[in-house]
């Protein structure tokens, strides 16, 4: 303590002021470095916002790249059609010249051939007119021809006709012959009786002599007046030659008195089943029957009208005709 110097007031003095500067330095200090602490803050976060900007760019630029890529591609491809355009619209300019010359040479070809054309167009009007008049010429002939043809047809076949129907009367007189011969043969054979009688040219039957009264079915001698018949048929059909086409009919007649049974409603199925009847007791006996023919009349075909001779409509006709 005896050593110690003693305090000198100026320098107690000093220290605060010194103390104050430091302080204030320090403080000074301390905003300063809390100011480049905000400033460093705001330094990364703009850094970071541009990190961000800087990597939407490069992706941008990215797609622009692929984009110049593929438009250079394009630009490439366009410029290869271009040239093949170029081209082929220097070949059709090549194409159309000659086209052009050749039309050209066909425009004075086409005057030359119009020229031609209008002489041959002349020519054939005057073919055509000249056709004309003779197809005119060969429709009229035709015409002629066809109406010669007609009528050669229509003599033709009057002629046919004239034939057929002369050789049908030929025919027709050669059967009347065997009808005479079969007529006479038959009146020798039945002799003169009253109810067997030539009428014009048939040969008739009284029904008695064939059916009972009312009665369609054959009797005995019936059958018996038949057969004569049917032997003096079979002997003239034998001598009639196979070209001529003869029938024997068969016709019933009945008289006007009416009829009404279940068997037959009216003298129609009486004198039909007559008729009938007979045609199959001749076939039977062996003539053909396509010689034959059934008809029935009943009472509408009289022989007479006289009420004391009715008994005389009631019959059985038979006509060797040609069919």
């Amino acid at each position: 303590m005896f050593f110690a110097r003693p305090r000198s007031p100026a320098r107690l003095e000093v220290w605060p002021t010194f103390v104050d500067a430091l302080s204030t330095v320090l403080m000074a200090i301390v905003f300063v470095l809390m100011t480049f602490l905000v400033a460093q803050v705001f330094l990364v976060e703009t850094i970071n916002t541009k990190d961000t900007e800087v990597a939407r760019l490069q992706a941008q630029l990215r797609l622009f790249e692929q984009s110049l890529a593929k438009s250079k591609e394009e630009h490439k491809l366009a410029s290869s059609k271009v040239t093949s355009l170029e081209e082929l619209i220097k070949n059709l300019n090549i194409q159309l010249a000659k086209l052009t010359q050749d039309l050209s040479l066909e425009k004075h070809q086409h005057e030359d051939q119009r020229t031609t054309n209008e002489r041959i167009k002349t020519d054939l009007e005057k073919l055509e007119e000249r056709l004309r008049q003779l197809q005119a010429l060969l429709s009229q002939a035709q015409a002629e021809s066809f109406a010669k043809d007609e009528e050669v047809k229509k003599l033709t076949l009057g002629v046919q006709a004239l034939e057929k129907e002369q050789e049908k009367h030929k025919d027709s007189i050669r059967v009347g012959q065997f009808r005479s011969q079969f007529f006479a043969q038959l009146k020798s054979i039945l002799g003169d009786r009253s109810d067997v009688r030539v009428v014009d040219d048939r040969f008739v039957f009284q029904s008695e002599v064939l059916f009972g009264v009312g009665s369609a079915e054959l009797g005995e001698e019936g059958q018996k007046q038949l057969n004569e018949l049917i032997k003096a048929l079979k002997e003239i059909g034998s001598k009639i030659p196979p070209e001529i086409n003869w029938i024997l009919r068969v016709d019933g007649h009945t008289d006007k008195r009416p009829i009404k049974s279940s068997q037959f409603p009216s003298n129609w199925e009486l004198s039909s089943a007559r008729a009938i009847a007979v045609v199959q007791y001749m076939i039977k006996k062996g003539i053909d029957g396509k010689h034959l023919v059934a008809a029935g009349f009943g009472e509408f075909q009289p022989l007479s009208i006289e009420e004391d001779a009715i008994d005389k409509n009631r019959r059985i006709e038979f006509k060797l005709d040609q069919r």
